[in-house]
């Protein structure tokens, strides 16, 4: 972060557009354009080495790709969803194929290098940096925002059109999307302040599918509540990004919403037992 670079295409009045319902807002364009100029995550956590530097790399965004003692790389959570990754050229993994039947050198670039690494070029899909830096989040820091934090995306007192915090998340979690002009199953060039479903087509219907997994359809209802229904609520108000992810969602009231994973009597800490499928993530 930390650019002197202008934001390239800043333009007013752009559409929103999810179906058929559009609305007229203030959004940045960055799709296909070059990555912008950023400081890296190292940079950042210099100055915030309290609260955040001291638990990042524990984060789950911060491993989105992972690296074990011996240097080797994987990308997954859970052992059953892992894949191992080998370096193959300046920004790029070879992903092993099922079953462990050798290594398939195109598919990290197209398939999964926009959720899982930083700063993914347009034409080259080579990124920056491995798993998720302080800049998918945040985006480009004004160089005063050390003296006005007001300028820093998801800052306490930054302004928080929930249509653009919206997509700061969603660029990830909203999974089973297309970008409409490069055809990649995530965001081509998103930069923190640009309108993701600009060029992100999805279908919000989802969120009505029984047969999807309780937690992506949390994500389709929400999004579809903020675009559709001018929901003011974002991921932001209930997960800590920072923190402890679900400990402040248990504390609310229970609504419609939390029965998509909770169960309508008994502990808030007790989730409704489901299986995680993805066909952009092949498992």
């Amino acid at each position: 972060m930390g650019s002197r670079r202008r934001l390239n295409g800043v333009v007013g009045g752009r559409w929103w557009v999810v179906g058929t319902f559009a609305t007229c807002l203030v959004a940045q364009d960055h799709v296909g354009q070059p990555v912008s100029q950023y400081t890296t995550g190292e940079e950042c956590l210099f100055c915030h080495r309290v609260k955040v530097a001291d638990t990042w790399q524990q984060n789950p965004h911060a491993r989105t790709i992972r690296v074990d003692d011996n240097g080797n790389y994987s990308i997954g959570a859970k052992p059953d969803h892992a894949r191992s990754l080998k370096k193959n050229g300046y920004g790029k993994y070879a992903i092993q194929k099922p079953g462990g039947s050798g290594w398939d050198e195109d598919k990290f670039a197209l398939k999964c290098a926009g959720c899982h690494t930083t700063a993914v070029d347009p034409e080259t899909h080579a990124f920056g940096e491995p798993a998720l830096d302080c800049y998918t989040c945040h985006g480009i820091a004004d160089l005063n925002h050390s003296s006005n934090t007001a300028l820093m995306w998801l800052s306490a007192k930054h302004p928080r059109d929930p249509k653009l915090v919206t997509s700061i998340c969603a660029q990830c979690h909203l999974r089973g999307g297309k970008s409409k002009s490069s055809g990649l199953p995530y965001a081509n060039n998103f930069v923190v302040g640009d309108n993701l479903f600009a060029d992100f087509r999805i279908d919000l219907k989802e969120a009505d599918n029984p047969n999807l997994n309780p937690g992506d359809r949390h994500v389709y209802a929400s999004v579809r509540d903020v675009l559709e229904n001018g929901s003011p609520t974002t991921c932001v108000n209930c997960h800590q990004v920072h923190g402890d992810s679900s400990a402040k969602h248990r504390r609310v009231l229970t609504g419609p919403i939390c029965l998509n994973c909770h169960n309508a009597e008994g502990p808030k800490s007790v989730v409704k037992k489901y299986a995680v499928h993805s066909p952009t993530c092949e498992y």
